[in-house]
């Protein structure tokens, strides 16, 4: 991909400091410009300090990950230096605190250093923290940040805190333009020059979750606290009271899915969002829901594992999981979400899904997405097409679990004249009262696993990046989509005869679609960002295709560069 009017900033220092809001207003005065913008950002799971990073990529055309590194590094102290200073290479840019900060680095050859005195001008307008606001100005000024959009941001922000804190913080990014102005620009960087906003929305993936869900129809949600899922409960908190549903905060998370599948059974759309170790204690319900046939959505932020493990960091590792974590056979349907835009739109397609099957479904975030933020279209709620369950008509006997011929039962919703009925995790017959009869237990296990079967085939088409036979093919799920968009391109601009496969569909898997794909490339390649390579165990176990994994888990996602060097290897 170009780099013209396509620039990487990256924001390193303490947490604390001001590195996140930093990168969250240069962020929204982006977009406010008409300008695409993808971030990523990574902290630690100490509540206060540690180090900090935020990175803003920043263009006039679509991007679709965080970049290869950054072309501009503001570093808010010493630490945010050293850890960064081997990616200081020849043409890239660095803005220092200095004098005044605790470090004096030293600038490489072919780099661009601009110091400037930060925290210095911060102590001289009477509060050092607004440090970050001096440095942000910095970068405007140098950086053709657009100031106008900035202002409008700070403004917005600062305003309902008063005039003096509005003023105050104002005053801090115009000393910080005024020191970025007095330095002598010596590097060509720049962010792309505003041009007609568009209707979007600058939003993370969490959030877009949350408002994905509330489109979908969202009625009842329980959650307990875990990063970095909570924010898509602070959503629907702030949110679904508007629409008169409910939130609830459960004692944990084996409760909050208990009252899930309570509110559905009472007729709710209802859901749970989690990371992998509440998804691990939730697997006994998940497949209550299975036997009880409970329309039931959990949405998987997943976070570096296992146990406890990375918290804060970037894994997508919990593919084994939510497949067949639980006992005896239960499947699920398990989506995989690509970027922003998707967790809007494939939120409201687990719910549809969940009340049309009526089975639990799992929808896979993870770490990286849900914290970087994205310019998404508006969504324009008239556009989303809503399923509700099938409900009895009320004529005749109810069975709950009657066999039908698309092996979809009508529910009564408590309380419905004559639709009294049993829901339980025992093996029931039509009727819902337990049985033990090895028949009828195999007729409902085909019954219940054949309502999902045709999904495969029913869903969306995997989406095929390119055309014809290819040198290598990859296939690669979650937010590592993205990555490989970008690898794909620049790879075939080189001339390199690749082609990407890219579902989102993870179970029931659609493996016609898979070895058709297969078919037309000499080579599999299956980046992923987990130990085991866990989607390649499923290729293997489920095609007669034989990948070439390629996993990385160190907390961090893939960057195009990675992909281009594997491919390049690989051939």
């Amino acid at each position: 991909m170009s780099k013209e009017n396509d620039l990487i900033i990256r924001v390193a220092g303490e947490g604390g400091e001001g590195v996140v809001s930093t990168g969250d207003f240069i962020a929204a005065a982006s977009a406010r410009a008409g300008l695409e913008v993808y971030t990523f950002k990574t902290f630690p799971a100490e509540i206060k300090g540690g180090y900090c990073m935020y990175q803003i990529r920043v263009s006039s055309n679509r991007v679709y990950n965080q970049g290869d590194t950054f072309d501009v590094l503001c570093a808010l102290n010493g630490e945010a230096y050293e850890l960064n200073k081997h990616l200081l290479t020849p043409g890239t840019a660095i803005v220092y605190d200095y004098p005044g900060g605790d470090f004096d680095p030293v600038i490489p050859e072919g780099v661009h250093g601009y110091p400037v005195p930060m925290s210095q001008a911060a102590k001289d307008l009477g509060s050092y923290r607004s440090k970050n606001m001096v440095a942000m100005g910095a970068l405007s000024a140098l950086f053709n940040i657009n100031e106008e959009t900035l202002k409008q941001v700070l403004t917005k922000k600062f305003k309902k805190k008063g005039d003096e804190i509005l003023n105050f913080n104002l005053k801090a990014f115009d000393k910080g333009k005024e020191l970025g102005l007095a330095l002598k620009k010596s590097d060509s960087w720049r962010v792309a020059d505003a041009v007609t906003p568009k209707d979007v929305i600058v939003i993370s993936g969490n959030d877009a979750v949350g408002m994905g869900a509330l489109l979908g129809g969202l009625e009842f949600f329980s959650a307990y606290p875990i990063t970095p899922a909570t924010e898509i409960a602070k959503f629907v908190a702030t949110h679904i009271p508007k629409l008169t549903g409910t939130l609830v905060q459960a004692e944990d998370e084996i409760a909050s899915l208990a009252q899930v599948l309570g509110a559905s059974y009472a007729g709710r759309k209802a859901m749970t969002a989690t990371s992998g170790p509440g998804l691990s204690l939730m697997s006994e319900l998940l497949g209550m829901a299975f036997m009880g046939e409970i329309p039931t959505l959990v949405v998987d932020v997943q976070r570096g594992g296992p146990s406890t493990g990375l918290p804060t960091k970037h894994e997508q590792s919990d593919l084994f999981l939510a497949i067949h974590g639980t006992h005896g056979d239960a499947p699920r349907i398990v989506l995989s979400v690509e970027d922003v835009k998707d967790c809007i739109d494939m939120t409201v397609d687990a719910l549809n899904m969940a009340e049309q099957f009526q089975c639990p479904v799992i929808l896979l975030s993870d770490g990286s997405l849900a914290f970087s933020t994205q310019t998404v279209p508006a969504p324009k709620p008239e556009s989303y097409t809503i399923v509700n369950r099938k409900r009895w008509d009320g004529q005749g006997k109810y069975f709950r679990y009657a066999m039908t011929d698309d092996m979809i039962s009508p529910i009564a919703d408590p309380g419905t004249p004559g639709g009294e009925h049993i829901a339980t995790g025992l093996e029931h017959g039509a009727n819902g009262a337990p049985s033990w009869v090895p028949a009828n237990h195999e007729a409902m296990q085909r019954k219940r696993f054949g309502k999902i079967q045709g999904l495969a085939e029913s869903y969306k088409p995997v989406e095929i990046d390119g055309e014809g036979e290819a040198d290598v093919g990859i296939i690669t799920w979650g937010s590592t989509i993205g990555v490989v968009r970008e690898a794909v391109e620049r790879l075939r601009a080189e001339g390199i005869k690749v082609k990407g496969f890219y579902p989102k569909l993870m179970w029931p898997m659609p493996v016609a679609q898979y070895e058709a794909f297969a078919a037309t490339c000499k080579k599999i390649l299956v980046p992923e960002v987990n130990f085991q390579g866990q989607l390649s165990h499923f290729i293997r176990a489920e095609t007669s295709i034989r990948p070439i994994s390629y996993t990385i888990c160190g907390g961090l996602p893939f960057n195009p560069v990675m992909i281009i060097n594997k491919v390049k290897e690989v051939l």
